[in-house]
């Protein structure tokens, strides 16, 4: 017991960093985030997932914000993380056998600091298409999971860059930070230390 309060003053005096909340994070699943859906259209909504694969545990880890030209630390107002995957969406218009569309679960955050800690996370790749294209000979493989997609946005700054996290390096993500060295838009390197 003395160990853990003495842990948790220790913890507690470190003032040099700045933890954002994960109470201020909220996930929205991909059936509610307007971004999947038959051309993306929100108003044609497919009802519920018919094809599932095996789960994917994105293990907790910390999230920091470095400026890529001078090394400071940078405190984004906003972040979207995308746990994303792609199903087969059928019908389509300009692909008589369907197409392989993105989809994903989302977790906003608001309230942030110098390193974000972003919670574990289970992505359950679906899709809302199981007919006879889902099938071999023409599919051998079902909803894939495709990796992490960061999406914020720096005060001052009109644009929303971005940094992606493939799907082999999610594996690595456990007990790690992810720095992302920060430009003014478009995709961000990452170091994963």
């Amino acid at each position: 017991m003395r160990i853990m309060l003495a842990c948790l003053v220790v913890f507690l005096l470190m003032p040099e960093k700045n933890y954002g909340t994960t109470d201020s994070c909220r996930t929205i699943p991909a059936e509610k985030n307007g971004l999947m859906g038959p051309i993306g259209n929100m108003a044609e909504y497919p009802g519920p997932a018919v094809i599932f694969s095996d789960p994917v545990f994105v293990p907790a880890f910390r999230l920091r914000f470095v400026d890529e030209k001078s090394s400071q630390s940078v405190v984004p107002t906003e972040i979207t993380i995308n746990y994303s995957w792609k199903w087969l969406e059928y019908p389509y218009p300009e692909h008589s056998w369907g197409v392989w569309s993105n989809a994903s679960d989302l977790v906003e955050c608001t309230e942030l600091g110098t390193e974000i800690l972003i919670p574990e996370f289970v992505v359950q790749p679906r899709g809302w298409y199981d007919g006879k294209y889902a099938k071999f000979p023409f599919v051998w493989k079902g909803p894939s999971f495709t990796g992490l997609h960061i999406s914020f946005k720096i005060r001052g700054n009109n644009y929303f860059p971005y940094a992606v996290i493939s799907h082999k390096e999610v594996k690595k993500l456990k007990n790690k930070t992810v720095v992302v060295m920060v430009k003014p838009y478009g995709k961000c390197d990452i170091i994963i230390k």
